[in-house]
């Protein structure tokens, strides 16, 4: 194990033997892929294409098994493309654009021992440490290491194409910015105030990419803060997401132990949380901090509802947090969940009451009152809500959050204002309807005024807690305008996405965005080019780089193609992206020959647009919203994106991977401790697509090297081996080989990749053992086909053993450009599996039977049914898949029955409702016959006893004979 790994998780036992056997091949094929250039992809009309992208990775440390599972579920997805004769694009780049990598190298030279420790317990050496004080060269260095990792995990990039992004890397800076020249021409951008998430220790916008992961697609959101005024002289402003429920505001919670400050928020005395007083100064408020006060000296004060004129208490609760908000918040407690139990606690606890000097007759006048009628609550919503998820105190929090958002949402779609209380203006009205209306007469009111805040606390990398703060003087792109939403609805509405579900979730996320600040300071990246000072921040400028790709290997290469970097322009991206200018013209300014200009654009309309991008459910809200949406701008609707992916996040042992839990693994620690096809193994078998996370087992790492090297012995040791016999199970055993071929196409296409080996391997070889325990030894022709399908369904997970064993088993070419077995649904036989199966679940029966005899039968005869049971049986399955009534399905089928066989029938029909599964297994009475006449040797032998096969007719006078089913034998034992 590396050093690295050696001071976490201890893996589990391997066999190195074996381990270093499958590291040597690896070793072996990623030389030949590379010298062979067998992943270079190059134009060619005549065969179909498929482009496969995943979002390049923030390069400021080592890849880790996360990163390595989607990036994997690409490349799989890729080589499956590739067998099925697609001409495939999987190129890759990487990401530098932003703060974090800005700010470590900060941190490296202010000596931060954070960060110095975290660079080595990377495993970077001491004396390496120094070079990373600055940005660019954690730019160079991980982007090689990035690389490294990826050739290693054996992934079937065409490297010709690698790029990374900022003003480092000129072509793609000056890509970036023809993209931002585009959008401004179209309007699309425009400079004003706006509300960003901000960090007040590093000054700066703090987008995703610039936070913890646990901190993503969480942004502003508009609030409303009303205006209590107090009789102590002071302001309590209360930051509300549900201004209506004011009306039934009657009292005011501070947290008794937390410090507020005393500020002069415009030229008013408030009281405020710190948090709050940073968000209002941020925010165009004028804030001077004048004192502080300790929230149990407020406790029994009285302010007034601005709307009511209630005379309303200040109250103590724990579950208001000084941080969050203002710090201060109205109380509804016949519609806030959280309202509701805490005055529940303050009348249930009279040392509390004592201890903050509050006469009870206080507590006793503030009752609930009820402000909105909805269906789902007769009573009052909160109580109701409460008692239904059994929140006691105001301690339970996971119980009051969800009675919350049962309350709010079910409100505020369906909740209808009371008239006695809103009026013939609002009442009788939705909450939905109405809620701006009440806001914009709180604020004509002036004891009220929109604000912005965050739903839940948001941390910059840098340790910080951020909030919201109106930036002026910046450049925002117009996600709100209405043209744009919409031709984003239509590019989502044509699209495939994997799973389908997430589609709606695109929608959703489309018409909740607002404009984005795309610009930030003092940040790698690239910048504005009509104003330098701002660079464009990490999510902006990775939206459409997949059509960088198509061209990169011929900018990124000037040795090759020998263009000069300086003379690229606009016109350049305009005639290779869109088509406009004149080549001539062109060719004149960038001083790239006409021939080779108008190849790049071949090149471009070639591969594009994008046919699959596979990322984590983390860009779903963000990144991948942008690509669609910067698409659809920029590019004529023949280019608009194709699918999406999505994949969970991948845990490790069931648990979260975290450094403190000491399952952090990195791609580089697993290559060295199972080698790349093993860990390949591990993470296919991980997970599916979708949003559930999946599960890295290093039980299953380590199991796979005993798997694949078992699989590489079989191969090779019996690859044209058997008879050339032609038996009954052979068609069983072709058949169920052929359904594999198609269902294991499917789970690829779905990019299911533990479906997958479920399916394709552990099925497929319980499978072959069947196969072999009913034949002996098998057909010859038959072990060479199923040897090569599992070697070629393996391929893409396992590419590099998979190409040994093609290669031992003498096939000429690279397996990697094999071509997929071409099987249809004609190729299965589901009647032959049928009688194959009722052969299995006979001997399962016999051998129980056996068991619970003393002794051992002299003779077991297996009675096949007369023919027309069979008859009986599929008429009863026709009406059965009609009705969906068992009962009913066999009365219809009865009626078509002779009185001499209804008389029979009566008998078995008890057999048929308590073993309905024979429905499903019944076929013809030749089959079943030859089913079983096949595998008589088998029976024989695993029984240990003689076996006759007979049919009803010859034993019509034995009353057990009568009861033989089709799919179910009847069983006569002789003593």
């Amino acid at each position: 194990m590396s050093i690295i790994a050696s001071k976490r998780m201890e893996f589990p036992e391997v066999n190195k033997e074996r381990r270093d056997f499958l590291k040597s091949i690896e070793e072996k094929w990623q030389k030949f892929w590379e010298q062979n250039r067998v992943f270079e992809a190059d134009p060619d009309p005549s065969r179909q294409k498929f482009f496969v992208t995943f979002p390049y990775p923030y390069i400021n440390a080592y890849p880790h098994l996360g990163t390595g599972y989607t990036v994997l579920r690409v490349d799989i997805l890729a080589r499956f493309k590739r067998l099925q004769g697609y001409n495939v694009l999987f190129p890759q780049g990487w990401h530098a654009t932003g703060g974090p990598i800005v700010a470590a190298a900060l941190r490296v030279r202010e000596g931060d021992p954070k960060q110095i420790n975290i660079l080595r317990s990377l495993g970077i050496p001491e004396e390496e440490i120094p070079k990373f004080r600055d940005p660019e060269y954690w730019v160079y260095f991980f982007k090689k290491e990035f690389r490294r990792d990826f050739q290693r995990l054996g992934l079937s990039i065409d490297w010709r194409r690698e790029f990374f992004t900022t003003r480092l890397n000129p072509p793609y800076n000056k890509f970036i910015q023809w993209q931002y020249t585009v959008l401004r021409e179209k309007g699309l951008i425009a400079k004003g105030k706006h509300p960003v998430v901000w960090c007040p220790k590093e000054q700066k916008v703090v987008g995703d990419h610039d936070r913890p992961d646990e901190y993503a697609g969480i942004g502003p959101t508009e609030v409303v803060v009303i205006k209590f005024r107090g009789e102590d002289g002071y302001v309590y402003p209360c930051l509300t997401y549900r201004p209506e429920t004011v009306f039934g505001a009657v009292n005011i919670w501070v947290n008794p132990d937390a410090e507020y400050l005393i500020a002069e928020v415009d030229g008013e005395k408030w009281i405020v949380g710190e948090y709050g007083a940073r968000e209002l100064a941020d925010q165009d408020h004028k804030v001077n901090v004048v004192g502080r006060i300790k929230g149990a000296q407020l406790v029994g004060h009285f302010a007034v509802n601005p709307v009511t004129g209630w005379r309303v208490p200040v109250l103590p609760a724990f579950f208001v947090d000084a941080d969050f908000g203002t710090g201060v918040v109205m109380s509804v407690p016949a519609h806030a969940p959280y309202d509701y139990v805490g005055l529940e606690d303050l009348k249930g606890d009279p040392y509390l009451l004592e201890k903050y000097n509050l006469d009870p007759s206080i507590i006793d006048a503030v009752q609930p009152v009820k402000l909105i009628e909805v269906e789902d609550y007769k009573g009052l919503p909160a109580q109701e809500a409460v008692q239904a998820f059994n929140a006691k105190t105001q301690r339970d929090i996971e119980a009051l959050e969800k009675a919350t958002k049962d309350v709010y949402s079910k409100e505020f779609y369906k909740g209808v204002l009371k008239p006695e209380i809103y009026g013939a203006k609002w009442g009788g009205r939705k909450v939905y309807e109405v809620k701006e209306e009440i806001i914009n007469y709180l604020s004509e009111k002036g004891v009220a005024f929109r604000h912005y805040t965050l739903s839940s606390p948001v941390y910059c990398r840098c340790g910080a807690k951020t909030h919201v703060k109106l930036v002026k003087d910046q450049w925002f792109l117009r996600y709100s305008d209405k043209e744009w939403k919409q031709k984003a609805h239509e590019c989502i509405d044509q699209m495939r996405f994997v799973p389908e579900e997430i589609r709606q979730e695109f929608h959703r996320l489309v018409d909740w965005y607002e404009d984005w600040a795309c610009t930030h300071e003092r940040e790698l990246g690239t910048p504005l080019p009509w104003d330098e000072r701002w660079v464009l921040e990490s999510l902006s400028d990775s939206t459409i780089y997949m059509a960088y790709y198509t061209i990169a290997k011929y900018l990124q290469h000037p040795e090759t193609y020998g263009i000069d970097w300086d003379r690229l322009g606009n016109s350049f991206f305009d005639y290779v992206f869109l088509g406009k200018g004149d080549p001539e013209k062109v060719s004149a300014e960038t001083g790239i020959s006409r021939e080779l200009l108008e190849k790049i654009r071949q090149e471009f309309l070639y591969w594009y647009p994008v046919d699959m991008r596979v990322s984590g459910k983390d860009l779903l809200g963000n990144h991948l919203v942008f690509f669609i949406m910067h698409h659809v701008a920029v590019f004529p609707r023949d280019k608009w994106p194709r699918g999406i992916g999505i994949n969970g996040w991948v845990l490790v042992a069931g648990k979260k991977m975290s450094k403190s839990l000491g399952n952090y693994i990195l791609i580089r620690e697993a290559i060295d401790y199972w080698g790349a096809d093993a860990t390949r193994f591990a993470e296919a078998y991980a997970g599916n697509s979708g949003l559930d996370d999946a599960n890295f087992e290093p039980e299953m790492a380590s199991k796979a090297v005993d798997l694949l090297y078992e699989w590489y012995k079989f191969a090779t040791e019996n690859y044209g081996k058997g008879d050339n016999d032609y038996r009954f199970i052979d068609k069983w055993f072709e058949s169920v080989i052929n359904e594999t071929v198609l269902k294991v196409a499917r789970e690829y296409e779905q990019i299911n990749t533990k479906n997958v080996l479920v399916e394709g391997f552990f099925n497929l070889q319980n499978s072959y053992k069947w196969y072999i325990r009913r034949r002996g030894a098998p057909n010859r022709s038959l072990l060479k086909r199923f040897i090569e399908t599992q070697t070629l369904i393996l391929a893409p997970i396992t590419p590099h053993i998979a190409e040994e064993i093609w290669q031992a088993i003498g096939k000429q070419t690279s397996i990697s450009k094999a071509q997929w077995p071409k099987v249809t649904d004609q190729d299965i036989d589901k009647h032959v599996q049928k009688a194959e199966a009722v052969v299995v679940k006979l001997l399962e029966d016999l051998e129980e039977v056996i068991r619970l005899k003393k002794n051992k039968p002299k003779r077991v005869t297996i009675v096949l049914p007369a023919p027309w049971k069979y008859e009986f049986l599929d008429k009863v399955n026709q009406a059965y898949r009609t009705t969906g009534k068992l009962s009913e399905a066999i009365q219809q089928a009865t009626k078509t029955l002779t009185p001499e066989q209804r008389t029979k029938i009566g008998k078995i029909i008890p057999i048929i409702h308590k073993n309905p599964e024979i429905l499903d297994l019944a076929t013809n009475q030749q089959l079943e016959a030859q089913a079983l006449t096949d595998a008589l040797p088998l029976i024989q032998q695993t029984l240990g006893t003689e076996i006759v096969i007979a049919t009803e007719e010859q034993l019509q006078n034995n009353p057990k004979a009568t009861t033989s089913l089709p799919a179910r034998p009847a069983i006569i034992l002789e003593e």
